[in-house]
């Protein structure tokens, strides 16, 4: 049940990629999760059903794991589960500009409707976030600087 769900957003988030995006093998940052000083990022990739895994360490990102089935990253990742069905921030992705960091998360007004969805983007310096952008919507943030954090080329 459970991963059906996940299929369905999966499917939602695939749709929203798809419309803001034209080339093929582009991905779209869906869960991020912090373990330890690393950063773990799901990716979905138009075309494939699986997501792809990366870990963010020390300012680089590479693949972490070539996962063959959603359960298995659901098994490694078990907050991704509860974050599709969840009105609390959520975070999604990292960035890193420049030399600043960036965090981006969501957070659900409806937990059943995608399109009722706040992103907010934090600056992380010396530990502390600090509000950067608030986006009402996905598209909203699709026009703005901090785009390539969830609409990865």
């Amino acid at each position: 049940m459970k991963t059906k769900l996940l299929f369905a957003v999966a499917a939602s988030f695939l749709s929203v990629l798809s419309f803001s995006q034209k080339k093929k093998n582009k991905e779209m940052a869906v869960y991020a999760e912090k373990k330890g000083n690393d950063y773990y990022l799901i990716r979905l990739q138009e075309d494939k059903p699986v997501p792809n895994v990366y870990v963010y360490s020390n300012g680089v990102t590479k693949p972490y794991k070539n996962y063959t089935d959603l359960k298995d990253i659901v098994m490694d990742f078990p907050g991704m589960m509860t974050s599709n069905n969840s009105t609390k921030e959520e975070m999604v992705s990292v960035m890193k500009k420049g030399d600043k960091f960036y965090e981006i998360t969501t957070q659900r007004k409806d937990p059943k409707n995608f399109e009722k969805t706040i992103i907010t983007v934090y600056e992380i310096f010396q530990g502390q976030k600090r509000i950067v952008e608030e986006y009402d919507t996905i598209y909203d943030l699709a026009g703005s600087p901090y785009k390539d954090a969830i609409f990865i080329d």
